[in-house]
């Protein structure tokens, strides 16, 4: 059997790895993946370490060496454009001219940057981050003009982007978040608040509420205007706006889809051939575009491209464990949005310390913890778990 991977990002390796694991004969297992850009496996939250003064070279964020593919027999094709799929032949119809044939095809395709329709937003010096030579090309910008810079989205990437362009050198740095508040798939209202504390320690400016009006400027960006009028001065714009899956590929291959490409609980599509996971994959409505979710799905893609339909996938409990800024950060679950009826338990222990438990019809639905990774490796676990009020109580303890 011949399988091919479009996509070498965490959803196409992992399903890979997850191919080779369970069937280690590559004479009756064919495995191939398909990469669009020229570069090996590599972390993409940590595409901001490149424009942050180090040395953060492709290969140095690469999370596997060379020889690893080797060793599993995993073939992989850098710089290898998929221009459209014909599902009739089972084939694969590269940007070269190039077929190439499949018994069963999994799609990692990934998703693109969201860039607002506003007037400048196509200016030099306004940047998206996705990939590697992204994030170079910010570093260009910043070197370049140091004296000011704007991201757009408060989210992680787009923090991570902020404290990394601090310390290249930028003088001023300012993130604008539309949202009425910081991080908010993460943090609840107060945790964002102890956030920005912190960040305002830093040097970073944030503003909440920020409603785009235009990126202005005339052979490259020079400000960031909002509606209220508010003007904010930039050499270089980050737009960290948040992402949509690629779904091109699937639907002029005729693939059903909705924001994502639409799978089921063994990660197929429409066409029992073609499977889809990660952030290009949309699963009972949602794509969720974040990297726990392609972990998640990759052992049930595996399985099922195998035979074993033992293990369905059955969704996702969001969990982020960063370092935000500087802060270490995790959040779980459904603390930043408690359901209806759930109890919230909080407590700020200091400056740059915050925690927020929510129970929910008799289970530890969601947690914060900012500024302990100690404690969060303890409370990972419990998330999701039965929990009542005094157990909640004897979390908050030191």
């Amino acid at each position: 059997m011949k399988i091919l991977i479009i996509g070498n990002g965490v959803a196409g390796i992992s399903v890979a790895k997850e191919l080779r694991a369970r069937h280690a004969d590559p004479a009756s297992l064919d495995l191939e993946v398909l990469a669009r850009e020229s570069y090996d496996y590599y972390s993409r939250i940590r595409l901001p370490e490149v424009f942050g003064g180090g040395e953060a070279s492709a290969e140095l964020l690469a999370l596997f060496k060379p020889g690893w593919y080797a060793e599993r027999s995993i073939r992989v094709r850098l710089g290898c454009d998929v221009a459209a799929i014909d599902r009739a032949r089972r084939t694969l119809i590269l940007s070269t001219g190039e077929e190439l044939g499949y018994d069963r095809l999994v799609l990692a395709l990934g998703a693109d940057p969201v860039r607002p329709a506003l007037p400048g937003a196509y200016l030099p010096g306004v940047h998206t981050v996705r990939e590697y030579d992204d994030a170079s090309r910010v570093r260009a910008s910043a070197e370049a003009h140091p004296e000011a810079a704007v991201v757009v989205g408060g989210g992680l990437l787009g923090l991570e982007a902020a404290r990394h362009l601090q310390q290249f050198g930028v003088k001023a740095v300012t993130v604008l978040e539309a949202a009425p508040r910081l991080l908010p798939r993460q943090l609840d209202a107060p945790g964002a608040a102890v956030l920005e504390a912190a960040l305002r320690e830093l040097g970073i400016a944030t503003v909440a509420g920020a409603r785009l009006a235009a990126f202005e400027g005339a052979a490259r960006v020079e400000a960031v205007r909002l509606e209220d009028g508010r003007r904010f001065e930039a050499g270089s714009v980050v737009v960290s706006m948040g992402v949509r899956p690629r779904t091109g590929l699937a639907k002029a291959a005729g693939l059903a889809c909705g924001r994502g490409i639409v799978v089921d609980r063994f990660l197929r599509t429409s066409d029992p051939a073609i499977s889809a996971v990660g952030d290009c994959a949309e699963f009972e409505g949602v794509s969720w575009g974040i990297i726990p979710v392609a972990l998640d799905e990759a052992a049930p893609c595996a399985a099922a491209l195998l035979g074993d339909e033992s293990r369905p996938y059955s969704g996702t409990i969001p969990k982020n464990s960063l370092k935000v800024a500087g802060v270490e950060l995790s959040s779980f679950g459904a603390a930043a949005e408690p359901p209806a009826g759930a109890e919230v338990f909080r407590a700020a222990s200091g400056p740059g310390r915050y925690e927020a438990y929510c129970l929910h019809e008799g289970r530890l639905s969601g947690a914060i913890v900012l500024g302990s990774k100690e404690k969060a490796r303890r409370v990972q676990g419990l998330v999701g778990g039965p929990a009542d009020r005094a157990f909640v109580e004897s979390l908050l303890a030191p």
